[in-house]
């Protein structure tokens, strides 16, 4: 593993936690940290379309990674994530991050809204230059704007706080792309954006995973990672293959509900979903059991 990367290995993506009434839970969210922290993951990212952070105000995310940042007490680096389809608020919110002490920002592309190819390009130069943190894209197609390979090494060109790639496209055909244009002399982390890809991001040369499975089952990613970077393929396609399984588990019911509900089983909560948000029914808890058990996760 280079040295030089501020994210590597298993990091985590935040699920945020709400309380009854909707609000985020801000306690919980410390503990969250302090229980990735303890369990080896290395890093956090804040703020990510699935933190539910679209029904955030800017205040909102600006103190969710303060308080990230203040629960890890510079144990490991904390992203704060900029999702916005406007330059000035990204830079806004950017700001605040700053402040709140972030160690990096991750930009995602604009929502619903089609860019044009040079549209993409000049949103995110435009906010990457307005400061002096490191800067990761995020490249997340259900936002509706899929980041195109020459796009991304044009900004790497460019911009010299470019520094990694959280990649969530799940093509290991643009992936290799991306990598041909950027060339071996430029500092670039590559991440998956996905739990269903970590070991084939390792093999192309990728420095770790941003994952949400770490939120209830830290260790099951923690070992493919270190399987992987340590060149012990036979095992991480073993983990790879558990983790598909445990992965489908977690995509049963609505958005992001059985994360939540699976935290309540392994004594980390994660709160409630915030309303429209829906929990997790009666039945889907059993599918979602069925799979764990058959998996001996639980």
């Amino acid at each position: 593993m280079n040295n030089e990367c501020l994210f590597h290995g298993a990091s985590s993506e935040v699920i945020t936690p709400f309380t009854q009434k909707g609000e985020i839970d801000f306690e919980l969210l410390r503990k969250e940290i302090d229980f990735l922290i303890k369990n080896g993951i290395t890093g956090v990212f804040v703020n990510g379309l699935a933190s539910e952070a679209l029904m955030f105000s800017t205040e909102q995310r600006i103190e969710a990674v303060r308080t990230a940042v203040k629960a890890s007490a510079g144990r490991i680096p904390v992203m704060g994530n900029l999702l916005y389809n406007s330059v000035d608020m990204a830079v806004e919110c950017m700001r605040g991050y700053e402040e709140a002490g972030c160690d990096a920002v991750i930009i995602t592309p604009p929502t619903i809204y089609k860019y044009t190819t040079e549209g993409l390009f000049e949103y995110f130069k435009k906010i990457a230059i307005r400061t002096e943190l490191p800067v990761y894209l995020y490249n997340a197609p259900e936002t509706g704007n899929k980041i195109p390979p020459e796009v991304i090494a044009k900004l790497f060109a460019e911009v010299p706080n470019m520094r990694g790639y959280k990649d969530s496209t799940q093509d290991i055909i643009h992936q290799q792309t991306v990598l041909r244009l950027i060339g071996k002399d430029r500092q670039f982390d590559l991440m998956s954006g996905s739990d269903a890809q970590i070991v084939s991001t390792y093999m192309m040369g990728g420095v770790g995973v941003f994952s949400l499975i770490t939120c209830v089952f830290p260790k099951l990613i923690v070992d493919v990672c270190e399987a992987s970077a340590a060149g012990d393929w036979e095992k991480a396609r073993e983990l790879q293959e558990k983790i598909l399984r445990v992965r489908q588990a977690m995509k049963v019911g609505p958005f992001m509900a059985a994360y939540k509900y699976v935290a309540t089983l392994v004594n980390a909560p994660l709160g409630k979903m915030k309303e429209p948000l829906s929990e997790v029914s009666e039945s889907d808890k059993c599918k979602i059991l069925e799979i764990l058990k058959e998996q001996q996760m639980i």
